[in-house]
Order: C-alpha cells, then structure tokens, then sequence
C-alpha cells in the first residue's frame, strides 16, 4: 500500500507522527497532480486523524508539500452531482408515495421538487452532500421558508449524508431522509450515482474553469458593446447558469478586467468604509472628460447633468462635483455661481 499510515486499520502505531506528516504531504502532493485538494474536513474524515497534533492548520500541511492552499469547490462539480440527485429521486417518487407537479434545476431558485400526495402539497429539496458532511440548521431553515413562500404542506428534506447535526429533527411538516434511509427506499441501479456523489470530492480545479471565465467576460463585454447594458451578478446567474463568486472575488473584478465602467450598485464609493479607489478613479476619468468637453462649449454641467449623462442618479456616491473641478484647475460650480450672483448684485 503506497501510504500505509494514511489508511493503517485500528489504531496506529505509537510514534509514527512523522511517518503520519510524510505521508500527508506526499498524498497532498500526489492529489495535486489531479488537480484535487483535499480540506481539512476531507482528510480527517477519509483517513480518521485529527490535523493539528501534525500541522498547525491546513495552511501549513500545503506549504510542506510545496503548494499552496486555497479552497475552491468546483461549481460544475456541485451541480452535477445536484442532478444526478434530482434525477434519481424524480424516477423514483413513486418510492415516497408522490406524483410530480413541476421541479427546478439545480442552477434555479426554490424548493427542488413540488408534488402531491393526496390532496396535500409536498416539496422535496434535495442536497448531494459528501459522506463527512453534515446536514445543517440553515438546510432546516431553507426547507421551512419553502413552505411558507410556496405554500406547501409538507416537506421532505433528502439527503446523501447519515451526519445530522443535532439541531436538525424532523417534526410533523417535515420529514428527514438520511442516507441509510433513502438507500432502503431505492434499488441497486441507483447506488453507484450515490457512492459518486457521496464520495467524489468538489474541491478540486475544474478543467472548465479558464473556459467558464472566458463565457463570463464575453458575454459582459457582448452585452455591453452590442446592447449599451452593463450585466449583474443575477444576469450572469440566469443567462449562463454560472456563479460570478465561483470564477472572481467580485463582479467589480471583471469590470476593472474589461476596462468598462462598473454598475454602480453595491459599489464601495466614497463614503464607504473601505472605498474601491480604483474604481472611484474609473468613474472621475470619465466625469471629467465631460465635464471638460462641455466648457469648451461654455457650459459648465452640474453634479446632476454629469450623473444624468453619464447614468448616475448620484454622483456624489463616488465624488463631489466641486472636488472635480479643482482636480480640473477650474472654477468650483458652486462658487462660480456665487461670483456671477455678487457682480450682479454690484452692477
């Protein structure tokens, strides 16, 4: 066996911590090469070893191995094994005694699958969760808004998983089905999807990745060149079925990327605590290019005409008009009005 430590049966040895640490770094490294990089959860639940009397944190045990750790769940990884989950439970409801109203993908919002029993309404939300985690209060939450916003009777909460944290109890709206529960309900040519779902790990790059990136510049730099529309998280989500948190730290990102001016939503402007100078100096460059092109004209636009042209309701999110005009070397608007008003007064 090429780390007899790792999968050693019983309990091992004494004194074999740095056999222990060697073999986690080169099954690190070893996992790598297929682009899979294991959490801490994963390992400590794959091999049954606590991490911390080895490394001190995960962080650690990467950079022994030469690599460095950022966890990044494959976004593709997560809905396929979404839909492998949707559809065995779709070809099996008969199982729980229901028939089919309607279902969602797994890329859609709201409760995966409505249908009846009787004259009561069931929803069915379904989580393709690996072995060693855990179904979670927020799981039993989710399910309970399901019912209030979709008008359900009842509810069953599917799952791949037979770790429950204690929380989480079925009551008489709904019904908890475990793994070892749902395996007694279906038949064998179901199995090999489960052991899939339950055992292949998300954390892993996707060879997909560069590809998904490329869709989500293109078809913001498309929708913006043919169409005069700057695409948010929601457009992103909807037209492409792709997460822009998967692929970037921020949509802001992309738009720096692209070079176009961002929307002007959830941007941290002036008045933030943590402003985005780079994008507060995107949207100023563009100010003052109008700004400038209309004095040559004589005119000398207010805060309300510069965010008008440029399809802001308030400019003064990202930046005052008269702090603008210094920056120009010019006149600020308002103490330009109020000479014009004085030398009246005087004549």
């Amino acid at each position: 066996m090429k780390y007899p430590i790792l999968y050693y049966c019983g309990k091992r040895p004494d004194n074999c911590q740095d056999q222990m640490k060697t073999d986690l770094v080169n099954y690190i490294k070893e996992e790598s090469k297929n682009q899979h990089f294991p959490s801490r959860r994963e390992l400590q639940n794959k091999f049954h070893f606590r991490l911390d009397p080895l490394f001190s944190g995960i962080k650690e045990l990467y950079t022994d191995a030469g690599l460095t750790y950022k966890l990044s769940p494959d976004q593709g990884e997560k809905v396929e094994k979404a839909t492998m989950l949707l559809e065995i439970i779709l070809n099996n409801l008969d199982k729980f005694d229901l028939i089919l109203v309607k279902y969602r993908k797994a890329t859609e919002h709201g409760i995966d699958i409505v249908a009846k029993r009787n004259n009561e309404l069931f929803g069915v939300e379904l989580k393709a969760y690996s072995s060693y985690e855990s179904l979670k209060t927020k799981d039993l939450r989710q399910v309970k808004r399901s019912i209030t916003n979709e008008k359900l009777d009842k509810a069953i909460l599917i799952t791949t998983t037979n770790k429950v944290n204690k929380e989480v109890k079925s009551d008489d709206n709904i019904q908890i089905i475990t793994y070892d529960k749902l395996v007694h309900l279906l038949e064998k040519p179901a199995f090999a999807a489960l052991n899939y779902i339950r055992e292949s790990s998300v954390n892993k790059t996707s060879k997909l990745r560069d590809i998904n990136k490329k869709r989500i510049f293109d078809y913001i730099l498309n929708e913006y060149t043919e169409n005069n529309r700057k695409p948010c998280y929601k457009d992103i989500a909807k037209d492409l079925q792709l997460h822009v948190y998967t692929y970037f730290d921020s949509l802001f990102t992309i738009y720096k990327t692209l070079n176009i001016l961002p929307p002007t939503t959830k941007m941290r402007g002036a008045r933030s605590k943590t402003p985005d100078k780079e994008l507060i100096e995107m949207w100023k460059t563009e100010f003052k290019k109008y700004i400038l092109k209309e004095v040559k004209h004589g005119r000398y636009p207010s805060g309300d005409e510069v965010g008008k042209q440029l399809g802001i309701s308030h400019i003064w999110n990202i930046v005052k008009i008269s702090d603008l005009y210094k920056e120009l070397g010019l006149i600020p608007y308002r103490e330009r009005s109020k000479r014009k008003l004085t030398s009246r007064a005087i004549v």
